[in-house]
């Protein structure tokens, strides 16, 4: 089942998520602190959250992809977790996406994999997603990887930013 994902993480209540910064207008829109009571997770054998961890969170109007870039406890680049998704929008008052389930994640060292083909693949045999946006998904993952082969991606706004500068 597809799901909405907000920049506050209000959806992923098991990281404790702590706003740090919102702002609509900005790159990155959000900054969320992964509190104490936060969940470890894991995505591709690399843990992206634990507690003191603190993630940016990237949207680009008319995109088919947002950008959450995590950082560990000392503020270290963990990994940029790319996800998949409708372009984003406003809703509830927050910027949001409807997640496609198919992620990239660029670990810190520059290698990098998509994920979760098996979750898409069951979200287009229910019919979830329509073929339009498969369309936009396969050009979207063939722009990325293009734009990755060159050094173009992720964009320079995520590459440089750094959570406690």
């Amino acid at each position: 089942m597809l799901n909405r994902k907000f920049a506050d993480l209000r959806h992923a209540q098991d990281l404790d998520p702590r706003v740090l910064r919102y702002e609509a207008a900005a790159l990155p829109q959000a900054v969320v602190a992964i509190g104490p009571g936060g969940r470890p997770k894991t995505k591709g054998g690399l843990v992206l959250a634990e507690p003191g961890f603190t993630w940016a969170l990237f949207f680009f109007p008319r995109r088919w992809y947002t950008i959450t870039t995590a950082y560990d406890r000392r503020g270290s680049l963990v990994a940029h977790h790319v996800d998949l998704c409708v372009p984003p929008e406003e809703c509830e008052g927050m910027l949001s996406f409807v997640d496609l389930k198919l992620d990239l994640l660029i670990r810190a060292d520059g290698g990098a994999a998509w994920l979760d083909h098996d979750d898409y693949r069951v979200e287009v045999d229910a019919g979830t997603i329509p073929p339009a946006w498969q369309q936009a998904v396969a050009e979207t993952m063939a722009v990325i990887d293009r734009e990755r082969g060159t050094g173009a991606f992720p964009p320079p706004a995520v590459a440089r930013y750094r959570p406690f500068v």
